[in-house]
């Protein structure tokens, strides 16, 4: 299996002081939205090439954070947390949201030669945190297109006769 490459930076948490690796996604160049768990701060990505995703009511705003219409429609985070607007991703030692004005001073820092580059300020709009696991370094706490697969709620729908898909009703 051929696994992509990226590059991981350094930030610090303003809680605990210790230091995590991430990376900054652009939602506009990936055609997603995104969300973070608001109890681990993982970053679940929704494509809008998925069928899945394609269900999902329209959005109000694209290439940002998710709508919060979509909120009771996506499956739980591993950790028993909920994808939700307005979360923000949070320290991987100190479960402590992160702040998005404190990280900009090592964002920036760690954009050298991105010409007119410039942190956004927040973990609303275009761009989004991928925090790497210290458990299984390498690898990102993310997840993407938390949504019930289709066939699986239509069958149960079938079987079931409760005439709602993800929460939507027919």
């Amino acid at each position: 299996m051929m696994r992509a490459m990226l590059t991981l930076y350094k930030g610090d948490c303003e809680h605990c002081h210790h230091t995590y690796r991430y990376t900054i996604w652009d939602a506009r160049f990936g055609q997603y939205s995104y969300a973070y768990c608001d109890t681990c701060g993982m970053l679940a990505t929704l494509f809008y090439s998925s069928e899945a995703v394609e269900q999902l009511p329209r959005s109000a705003a694209n290439y940002r954070e998710i709508d919060a219409a979509w909120e009771p429609l996506l499956t739980p985070c591993a950790c028993g947390g909920h994808f939700k607007k307005g979360a923000s991703p949070r320290c991987v030692h100190c479960k402590q949201p992160l702040s998005a004005e404190y990280a900009a001073v090592h964002i920036m820092r760690n954009v050298k030669g991105a010409k007119n580059w410039r942190w956004q300020g927040n973990w609303k709009d275009r761009f989004c945190m991928a925090i790497s696991d210290p458990r299984n370094f390498g690898n990102l706490r993310h997840m993407v297109d938390p949504v019930p697969d289709l066939e699986e709620a239509d069958d149960s729908d079938a079987e079931s006769d409760s005439g709602s898909f993800l929460g939507l009703q027919r």
